[in-house]
């Protein structure tokens, strides 16, 4: 709900708004280069990709700013800012509801102040200043607001971060602008079997420093009143990222006031995972809701599908003719299907449809996501046969036979997750493996084996990435191929 709206209204509301900015959504990069080319010149694009390799990583700050300035002027406003509506959206419907009780937001980072307009359209009897390095947006935020009759909204130009505003807030935003360095991993953790992290206080306060994360955070606290609340959504996901974030946050003696939110958004049709949200307080009262360092798994994540060839085999090699749960129907033209269930070693969860016509679908996933294949099975158990051939249609996409190449695995994973399916494994013989340290906390580990049913290849580091590929052991020759390949690539970048 946004003040008192419901969820649905409230999208369709911050929809219209954005596009009175002159923004557009799209679902797809093709259609959204074509709009661009016929947006911006040459010398538009030439400025933009200039501007983009000098600010890469966000270490040039004056190329930063020079990047936002330019963004700031007609026509690339909206065309470079089209390319984030879902994020304003979503962070929009996200923030909103949580200002509602707020006295005197300060926005940092507000940029062209897209969402400061807004938050101050949605709540005007609450107080709002934004505040942004670039002049050129400043202004047009200055611009927007005049020609919204906004008159509880006001935008000003950041000096250098050494002289907070002489005034207090009671609730301070940042959104993607603390933590600016996107090269930066944070934190690596003690091993590469493990994503637990060292209290070493020298580190995370030379990383801090290493990005700025200590000085804009240090400048944001000065201007928070004792009982206000600081709400911030960083490039953060990354649990080593997101671990040194959340420790730079209680070491300057915050505690979370809810559970923190991550965020999914489309940027062009992919689909981004960021966050979490944070929203944070001095309170010395109870504390209700408590740091997490473990990996989050997201319901689904490690959900794998296959067809044809691929399927059959690894159908085989899972025992499906063994279910757990069964369900069959018949169609008018694909003939009599069945849908299985079970549970493989407890390390996989696979569900298995086929048909008399020839389709072979696979779904493994580990046994945590058992539920979201049972859902399936559910659904599909329930058709009616007419819809049949759409839900194949729907879950598996097109409905050849084998669609898939010869080297296509019969199961992927590169979530956390697949660390816990890895040692979940049954009577795992290691055949090769390599590690390579730098003595500065970065370690990777790759290795190829067997299974009692299963050839695996599996890829691991201590900045949180893991890899897990299974195939039937008769194409077992391509994973060490794939092992052999990334040797080389690790001892090329070593």
């Amino acid at each position: 709900m946004m003040g008192g709206i419901s969820r649905q209204d409230s999208n369709a509301i911050l929809i219209r708004y954005l596009q009175s900015w002159g923004l557009r959504e799209f679902h797809d990069e093709p259609s959204y280069y074509e709009w661009q080319r016929t947006e911006l010149s040459p010398q538009n694009l030439l400025e933009l990709q200039t501007l983009v390799e000098l600010r890469q990583g966000g270490a040039n700050e004056q190329a930063d700013i020079q990047f936002y300035d330019l963004l700031a002027k007609p026509p690339l406003l909206s065309v470079l800012y089209s390319q984030r509506f879902d994020y304003f959206l979503q962070i929009g419907l996200l923030i909103s509801p949580r200002l509602s009780l707020a006295k005197h937001v300060l926005d940092f980072g507000c940029g062209v102040g897209i969402l400061t307009c807004f938050f101050a359209q949605q709540h005007p009897d609450v107080q709002f200043v934004g505040m942004d390095r670039s002049a050129r947006s400043i202004e047009i935020a200055q611009e927007e607001a005049r020609k919204r009759h906004l008159s509880n909204v006001q935008f000003r130009v950041i000096q250098n971060l050494e002289f907070p505003l002489g005034e207090m807030f009671d609730c301070i935003l940042s959104t993607q602008v603390l933590f600016q360095s996107e090269r930066e991993p944070g934190l690596p953790s003690l091993n590469w079997k493990t994503f637990e992290r060292t209290k070493d206080s020298f580190q995370q306060e030379e990383i801090e420093a290493r990005v700025g994360l200590d000085r804009r955070l240090d400048f944001l606290l000065r201007m928070l009143s004792f009982d206000g609340r600081l709400i911030c959504f960083e490039k953060t996901w990354n649990l080593g990222r997101q671990i040194l974030f959340q420790r730079a946050l209680s070491r300057r003696s915050l505690s979370l006031v809810s559970d923190p939110i991550s965020c999914t958004y489309h940027e062009l049709g992919e689909a981004r995972i960021d966050g979490p949200l944070y929203e944070v307080s001095r309170s010395s009262g109870p504390v209700f809701h408590l740091w997490s360092e473990a990996a989050c798994h997201r319901n689904g994540e490690t959900l794998y599908r296959c067809m044809g060839d691929v399927a059959e085999r690894m159908g085989r090699a899972l025992g499906c003719s063994q279910p757990q749960e069964i369900a069959r129907g018949e169609h008018r033209t694909l003939g009599p299907w069945v849908f299985q269930i079970g549970l493989w070693e407890q390390a996989l969860a696979w569900g298995v449809c086929e048909t008399d016509s020839g389709f072979r679908g696979l779904i493994l996933g580990s046994p945590k996501d058992k539920d979201f294949i049972l859902q399936i099975f559910e659904k599909a158990r329930d058709l009616v046969n007419s819809e049949f051939e759409d839900f194949l249609q729907s879950f598996w996409g097109t409905m050849r036979d084998d669609p898939q190449s010869d080297s296509t695995p019969g199961y992927e994973n590169h979530f956390p997750s697949a660390q816990n399916i890895y040692w979940a494994l049954p009577q795992k013989v290691i055949q090769q493996e390599s590690t390579y340290a730098n003595g500065q906390g970065k370690e990777m580990h790759m290795e190829v084996g067997t299974t009692d049913t299963f050839q695996y290849f599996y890829w691991a580091n201590t900045f949180d990435q893991r890899q897990l590929v299974l195939i039937d052991e008769n194409r077992a020759d391509i994973l060490h191929e794939y092992y052999q390949e990334s040797l080389q690539d690790a001892q090329a970048s070593a």
